[in-house]
């Protein structure tokens, strides 16, 4: 049996790739399927992924800063 921490690692990097991955992928799929364009399936995924890119250190700076310092505008 794994270790929980190893465990925990192994669900957050499935949870990761499944993020990143399988809903571009899915996501894609299903506006070439609506669009009856492979082109367009291609271009929703590029543009899910680009986002996805930009946006994630963003998102990881906020999440990781979590603790929440005080407002000084309004202490004196």
């Amino acid at each position: 049996m794994l270790p929980d921490v190893s465990r925990e690692r192994l669900i957050r990097l499935l949870s990761y790739v499944g993020s990143f991955l399988l809903f571009p992928l899915f996501a894609s799929l299903l506006v070439g399927l609506i669009g009856h364009s492979a082109i367009l399936g291609v271009k929703t995924f590029l543009l899910i992924e680009l986002g996805m890119a930009i946006l994630s250190p963003l998102l990881s700076t906020v999440i990781a800063s979590g603790v929440r310092k005080p407002d000084h505008r309004h202490g004196k």
